[in-house]
């Protein structure tokens, strides 16, 4: 009898105390999603649930551990993580990284990471020292924008899971420090006031541009993003600059063949107010794309849309150090 209330009693010990639910969710987070997520950061969002299955519910594999892409959720379906080594030649990305981005713009995670969040997706790209490959580790809510109090709670998430990815898929990359307050960037700004994403922009040429929405740009973040918006209509131009993975996932997927074939060029279907130019940025494998793009084919500007993409393409070039910047011909 006192062996078998011994038993009992460590039984109800093991799945009801806080150690138990500890080792359990441990023990769980040994195989889940590839082994890559962290104890304390991914309890951050859980808690301490009697059944682990609870909250870490679902997980699937796509190929080798060491090559392949790891998918989970985390809770009770709130976020999804993606972590996968991204050859430099692929061109299967859909997959691998964030979707369109949220109402905010891609704010960099600081702290010496190359990532970014935008308060939906947060995503963080490591380059393996050998050049042949990236792993990048991605964060989506579910439906919703995050609480400002927990952008940096994803992007601790995501960080720590990038770092014991690369430990465990034996990928050599320098990580980053603690991740800072992230204020994310939401609103519109006079142009005059640009000093991040949009800095430089010769805005002068276009005085039908009267906002303009930014992010602070800090040369690490694989994925930069420059809104301008016209008076009193709803045109205007996207600007965008991609690094690594993110530029890959560009060319294999963009509608545009051209951005494939050559490293800088104009036009499109629908307008002449699409330019792209292309860099190469040490550690990044795939060349730099940064790409001009009217929100409607009836703004009639190219000139600008050329002058505004060759400054927003020198100032990213020049803050990362990058060589062979190809720019677009005159329209």
């Amino acid at each position: 009898m006192p062996v078998v209330l011994a038993t009992v009693g460590g039984y109800s010990w093991y799945q009801l105390s806080d150690t138990g639910r500890r080792w359990r969710y441990e023990d769980k987070l040994e195989s889940y999603c590839g082994g890559v997520l962290p104890y304390e950061e991914t309890v951050a969002f859980t808690g301490l649930p009697s059944d682990p299955d609870t909250g870490l519910p679902h997980d699937v594999r796509h190929g080798t551990p060491e090559r392949g892409r790891e998918f989970c959720w985390i809770g009770h379906l709130d976020i999804f993580v993606t972590a996968a080594r991204i050859p430099t030649d692929s061109s299967e990305l859909k997959s691998a990284l964030p979707p369109e981005q949220a109402k905010a713009l891609p704010t960099p995670l600081g702290g010496g990471w190359r990532g970014f969040t935008d308060g939906m997706n947060t995503s963080v790209v490591l380059p393996c020292s050998k050049g042949d490959s990236t792993i990048a580790v991605t964060a989506v809510r579910s439906n919703r924008l995050a609480k400002a109090s927990e952008n940096r709670k994803m992007a601790e998430l995501v960080t720590a899971t990038a770092a014991e990815a690369a430990d465990r898929w034996g990928c050599e990359s320098r990580l980053g420090t603690r991740v800072p307050a992230i204020a994310l960037a939401t609103d519109f700004e006079a142009p005059h006031e640009a000093k991040g994403t949009c800095a430089g922009l010769p805005l002068a040429q276009n005085k039908r541009i009267d906002k303009v929405k930014e992010a602070p740009a800090d040369g690490l973040s694989p994925f930069e993003v420059c809104q301008l918006e016209e008076k009193e209509t709803e045109d205007g131009y996207y600007l965008e600059a991609s690094f690594g993975p993110y530029a890959q996932r560009e060319r294999a997927e963009g509608w545009n063949d051209e951005v494939i074939a050559k490293p800088a060029g104009g036009g499109g279907k629908d307008t002449w107010e699409f330019f792209w130019a292309s860099a190469e940025c040490s550690g990044d494998g795939s060349r730099a794309l940064f790409q001009i793009l009217a929100k409607t084919a009836t703004t009639e500007n190219p000139s600008f849309a050329r002058a505004a993409l060759v400054a927003f393409a020198k100032r990213a070039a020049e803050q990362r150090d990058c060589t062979d910047l190809q720019l677009p011909p005159a329209p």
